[in-house]
Protein backbone atom coordinates (compact mmCIF):
# COMPACT_ATOMS: atom_id res chain seq x y z
CA UNK A 1 0.00 0.00 0.00
CA UNK A 2 2.90 2.48 0.72
CA UNK A 3 4.70 1.84 -1.94
CA UNK A 4 1.41 2.69 -4.24
CA UNK A 5 1.16 5.91 -2.17
CA UNK A 6 5.11 6.75 -3.23
CA UNK A 7 4.43 5.63 -7.26
CA UNK A 8 0.90 8.08 -7.17
CA UNK A 9 2.74 11.00 -5.56
CA UNK A 10 5.90 10.37 -7.89
CA UNK A 11 3.45 10.46 -10.97
CA UNK A 12 1.59 13.48 -9.97
CA UNK A 13 4.55 15.39 -9.00
CA UNK A 14 6.00 14.50 -12.70
CA UNK A 15 3.28 15.77 -14.37
CA UNK A 16 2.80 18.56 -12.26
CA UNK A 17 6.45 18.92 -13.41
CA UNK A 18 6.03 18.72 -17.16
CA UNK A 19 2.81 21.05 -17.03
CA UNK A 20 4.65 23.73 -15.50
CA UNK A 21 7.36 22.86 -17.72
CA UNK A 22 6.13 22.72 -21.34
CA UNK A 23 6.65 25.99 -22.32
CA UNK A 24 4.16 28.70 -22.40
CA UNK A 25 3.89 31.40 -19.15
CA UNK A 26 2.98 34.83 -18.83
CA UNK A 27 2.58 36.39 -22.53
CA UNK A 28 4.67 39.21 -23.20
CA UNK A 29 2.86 42.56 -24.56
CA UNK A 30 0.92 42.73 -27.53
CA UNK A 31 3.86 44.62 -29.30
CA UNK A 32 6.12 41.61 -29.16
CA UNK A 33 3.86 38.95 -29.85
CA UNK A 34 3.91 37.74 -33.51
CA UNK A 35 6.40 36.01 -36.17
CA UNK A 36 9.75 37.73 -36.60
CA UNK A 37 12.33 37.38 -39.33
CA UNK A 38 15.90 38.53 -38.11
CA UNK A 39 18.11 40.47 -41.41
CA UNK A 40 20.57 37.34 -39.75
CA UNK A 41 17.90 34.73 -41.01
CA UNK A 42 16.97 33.83 -37.22
CA UNK A 43 12.97 33.75 -36.50
CA UNK A 44 11.21 34.25 -33.32
CA UNK A 45 7.72 33.89 -32.71
CA UNK A 46 5.71 35.02 -29.51
CA UNK A 47 1.75 34.12 -28.84
CA UNK A 48 -0.75 35.65 -26.75
CA UNK A 49 -1.03 32.50 -24.75
CA UNK A 50 2.35 32.96 -23.46
CA UNK A 51 4.01 30.13 -25.61
CA UNK A 52 7.33 31.32 -27.74
CA UNK A 53 10.18 29.95 -29.87
CA UNK A 54 13.40 30.58 -31.92
CA UNK A 55 15.61 29.75 -34.45
CA UNK A 56 19.24 30.99 -33.74
CA UNK A 57 22.22 29.35 -35.84
CA UNK A 58 21.84 25.28 -35.03
CA UNK A 59 20.20 26.37 -31.76
CA UNK A 60 16.11 26.44 -31.62
CA UNK A 61 13.20 26.46 -29.35
CA UNK A 62 9.35 25.44 -29.60
CA UNK A 63 6.91 25.55 -27.44
CA UNK A 64 8.93 27.33 -24.42
CA UNK A 65 8.26 30.57 -22.78
CA UNK A 66 9.01 34.16 -23.01
CA UNK A 67 10.54 36.13 -20.40
CA UNK A 68 10.52 40.12 -20.98
CA UNK A 69 13.08 42.63 -18.62
CA UNK A 70 12.20 45.63 -19.16
CA UNK A 71 14.74 47.17 -16.05
CA UNK A 72 17.68 45.36 -18.10
CA UNK A 73 16.26 45.50 -21.28
CA UNK A 74 16.65 41.90 -22.71
CA UNK A 75 14.22 39.14 -24.09
CA UNK A 76 15.03 35.34 -22.97
CA UNK A 77 13.05 32.53 -24.88
CA UNK A 78 13.37 29.02 -22.92
CA UNK A 79 12.59 25.81 -23.04
CA UNK A 80 14.18 23.00 -20.64
CA UNK A 81 17.38 24.61 -20.30
CA UNK A 82 17.58 25.82 -23.78
CA UNK A 83 17.63 29.37 -24.06
CA UNK A 84 18.86 32.44 -26.06
CA UNK A 85 18.59 35.96 -24.78
CA UNK A 86 18.99 39.06 -26.49
CA UNK A 87 19.78 42.66 -25.58
CA UNK A 88 16.92 45.08 -26.70
CA UNK A 89 17.85 47.94 -28.71
CA UNK A 90 15.02 49.27 -30.20
CA UNK A 91 11.21 47.98 -29.04
CA UNK A 92 8.47 46.72 -31.66
CA UNK A 93 7.80 50.00 -33.61
CA UNK A 94 4.56 50.72 -35.56
CA UNK A 95 6.30 49.91 -38.65
CA UNK A 96 6.62 45.61 -37.23
CA UNK A 97 10.61 46.81 -36.57
CA UNK A 98 12.43 45.63 -33.45
CA UNK A 99 15.97 45.39 -33.06
CA UNK A 100 17.48 42.35 -30.35
CA UNK A 101 21.16 42.80 -30.12
CA UNK A 102 22.30 44.96 -32.69
CA UNK A 103 19.92 42.36 -35.64
CA UNK A 104 16.74 43.90 -37.14
CA UNK A 105 13.50 42.12 -36.71
CA UNK A 106 10.97 42.51 -39.16
CA UNK A 107 7.10 41.03 -38.35
CA UNK A 108 6.15 38.40 -40.92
Amino acid sequence: MKQNITQASIALGLLIFLALGCGGGKPVPQKYQGNWEGSDGSTIYMSGDGKAGFEVGNKSVDGGGAELDETAKTLTISLFGISHTWNIDKEPNNSGEMTLSGVIYRRK
